[in-house]
């Protein structure tokens, strides 16, 4: 069956092009974070779109009719993301407006979502720039605004936890294993600067150390969303349970694992949740001669 499964992954990676999507769950933390082993039911999101995907979302805000997601959106023809607001039906999970809310030179993604106060903070993923920076969210005009530098370095996937009076970043960088690697950082101000951990990396483990998502805290205890790429990259999610978090100390246990259903089958490796909802994304592959061509045509340009 093993073997099946992947011959038909190596076919249709081969005929087609990488596709991921992002899906809603209406479920509660609790069942999320506690299964031994849990298998989403996924809405999916419903778009027109061929020449690009959504991937990597944090939830912005949900009410009873919409709910707003960030995301990274990728162009094949540009083979970057930008990162977008996604307005969302909840009555059918169409896709009803999709705004840039920002755009580089560089590829962005995992527009991580953290609050503080009254400010909404967005710290994406600018790791081609070869530093990461945080961004305020403007909720009028609907862009990331009044950028600040916190590290100086090509950070990947980087998520924030504040454990008395000092905000943890954690992080993997492709200054080392960007899937296996976990490096942590600490600081005073949410803005930075960041200082690395003595002990970088903390964490070597391919199906556990980079980041998938944000933190939760569940009957007192803290949870972090991690990638497995164990089989490939981004292939599910393993749920970690922090047991130990201060300066240069880090501990935590894997408690639980999120799989891929059979429309996106091949990945799941981002996952959020937010008043009662909780996305993910899922990869499949697509059939597209085209794409794949102006893929390899544009390595001679």
């Amino acid at each position: 069956m093993n073997m099946n499964i992947f011959s038909i992954k190596t076919l249709e990676q081969k005929l087609g092009i990488f596709h991921w999507n992002i899906g809603f769950i209406e479920s509660s933390l609790n069942m999320i974070l506690n299964s031994s082993s849990y298998r989403l039911p996924i809405q999916w999101l419903q778009h027109p779109y061929r020449d690009r995907f959504f991937a990597d979302p944090f939830i912005l805000k949900v009410t009873d009719d919409i709910i707003e997601v960030l995301v990274e959106e990728f162009f094949y023809d540009k083979w970057k993301g930008n990162i977008s607001l996604l307005t969302v039906s909840r009555k059918n999970y169409k896709l009803i407006n999709r705004k840039t809310v920002l755009e580089q030179e560089t590829h962005l993604s995992f527009p991580y979502i953290y609050k503080e106060g009254n400010q909404t903070y967005v710290i994406p993923e600018n790791s081609q720039s070869g530093s990461l920076s945080i961004y305020e969210y403007n909720y009028n005009s609907q862009i990331l605004e009044n950028p600040q530098i916190m590290i100086q370095a090509p950070i990947v996937d980087p998520v924030i936890i504040k454990v008395c009076d000092l905000y943890y970043l954690l992080c993997t960088s492709l200054d080392f294993d960007k899937d296996k690697d976990l490096l942590l950082y600490y600081s005073e101000k949410l803005t930075g600067p960041y200082k690395p951990f003595l002990g970088n990396p903390m964490k070597q483990d391919i199906t556990s150390a980079r980041p998938g998502g944000g933190f939760y805290n569940l009957d007192s205890n803290f949870y972090r969303c991690t990638q497995n790429s164990k089989t490939g990259y981004g292939a599910s999610l393993n749920i970690c349970k922090v047991e130990s978090i201060e300066k240069n100390r880090f501990e935590e246990e894997k408690t639980s694992c999120i799989m891929p259903d059979s429309k996106y089958k091949y990945g799941l490796h981002t996952l959020d949740y937010k008043d009662g909802i909780c996305v993910v994304d899922g990869l499949k592959y697509i059939y597209s001669p085209m794409l794949k061509i102006k893929r390899k045509l544009s390595f001679f340009k």
